[in-house]
Formats: C-alpha cells, sequence, structure tokens
C-alpha cells in the first residue's frame, strides 16, 4: 500500500535545479491555492469507482496541469543534441504515451479521501515555485502505522499561462532525475544509437498500451 500511494503521487504532483529559460515563477498566493485545489481533485478522482471515469480524468489531469514536453526535454537531456527535430517530436508523442500508460497498468482501489495532505511551505525563484507539504496516509490502514511522506513539488506558469507541475521529489528524491538515469540507462543499452532507442522505447509504449487493452477486455 506505502508504494502505491508513493507511485501515484509520483506521476500526479510531478525540485531539481535545472530550468528551461523560457519558465516563469508562479506567485507563492495562487501557487498555494493551485496546490489545495489539485490536491483536493486527485484525492476526488483516486476515489472514483468506476475506472474508465477515473483514467479518464486522470489523463485531464496528466495533459493540462503537468508540463510533460517540459518534463520529457529534461529526462532526454544531453541526448536531446543528438536528435533529428523528427526524432526529438517522436520522442516526444513516445513519453507522453508512456506515461499515460503507467498508472493505468496500477489498481487504485482505496478510499483516497483517506489520505491527508499539507502544504508546510511555499519558495518562490525567478523561474519557479516550490512547494513542500506533507502527505499523510496513515487512515488507510488500522494495522499498519504510515509515516507522513514529505512531498516537494516545482510549478511553472506553463502551456496557455496555466499552472502546471514539472518535477516531484518525495523523501528528497527527484522523481524527474530518477527517470533521466532511467532514460539514460535506456540509450546506453543500445549503444547511444537514437533510432534503436527510439525503436525499443516505442516497443515499451505499444507493450504497455497492449496490456492495457487486454486488462480493459478482460
Amino acid at each position: 500500500m506505502f508504494k502505491m500511494i508513493k507511485f501515484v503521487f509520483a506521476f500526479l504532483l510531478l525540485s531539481s535545479q535545472t530550468v528551461y529559460a523560457d519558465t516563469i515563477a508562479v506567485p507563492s498566493a495562487e501557487a498555494r491555492d493551485w496546490a489545495n485545489t489539485k490536491g483536493n481533485e486527485l484525492i476526488d478522482v483516486l476515489s472514483e469507482t468506476d475506472a474508465g471515469v477515473k483514467f479518464a480524468k486522470l489523463d485531464k489531469m496528466m495533459t493540462e496541469d503537468v508540463n510533460l514536453d517540459y518534463i520529457g526535454r529534461f529526462v532526454i537531456g544531453k541526448y536531446a543534441k543528438q536528435m533529428t527535430p523528427e526524432q526529438k517530436q517522436k520522442y516526444l508523442d513516445l513519453f507522453k504515451r508512456y506515461v499515460l500508460s503507467l498508472y493505468k497498468k496500477t489498481n487504485f482501489n482505496f478510499d483516497a479521501h483517506a489520505v491527508n495532505f499539507t502544504i508546510d511551505n511555499v519558495s518562490e525563484f525567478p523561474k519557479y515555485t516550490n512547494i513542500t507539504c506533507s502527505v499523510d496516509p496513515g487512515n488507510l490502514t488500522k494495522d499498519v502505522k504510515i509515516e507522513k511522506i514529505p512531498v516537494k513539488f516545482k510549478l511553472i506558469r506553463g502551456v496557455d499561462n496555466r499552472i502546471q507541475a514539472v518535477d516531484l521529489e518525495i523523501s528528497n528524491v527527484s522523481m524527474v532525475i530518477e527517470y533521466r538515469k532511467r532514460f539514460y540507462q535506456m540509450i546506453l543499452n543500445e549503444q547511444e544509437n537514437i533510432d534503436w532507442f527510439l525503436d525499443t522505447f516505442e516497443n515499451r509504449v505499444k507493450a504497455n498500451e497492449e496490456a492495457i487493452a487486454l486488462k480493459n477486455a478482460l
């Protein structure tokens, strides 16, 4: 249960110090309001009993409230210089499909209203705003005590002037940096050949989507 909770917040509250030149910070008051609103919206979505409705709402949150283009560019990092414009676009399209496929492979059958969160601190920087929270999943279980999870996520003023999340730290571990490490290793495994990497990545994404389709058909 604890790992599942961490997984949920890792993908839906998506702070490393690396930012892009075109990012803009979110005023502290707006950031706090956004975190409260989206945090409660997420809890409502995760408590939805209809899987189809739940995942449709999660997809909407992921594509509107998380800047997947920003995250995708960060994750690929130095290898972007080796990519043609066509390869970059293919990679970003696959990355978005990959992210949207991940949580659909997991059963979120629990009452998320038993999860409480508090906003502990908001720190505004020139190009981004950090929000530090405490997530308390203790009410999910009666027999096992689960400690509060320290969470810090980064917000920017993103697409269409929307407030969007671009990274998350859970217990001081950045999810985006961890994904960069994973993708770098994937590319190294393909001898740093971008076409080979994209082919392998596409096969992985398709396998995820096929597994989801089979699961839904049962």
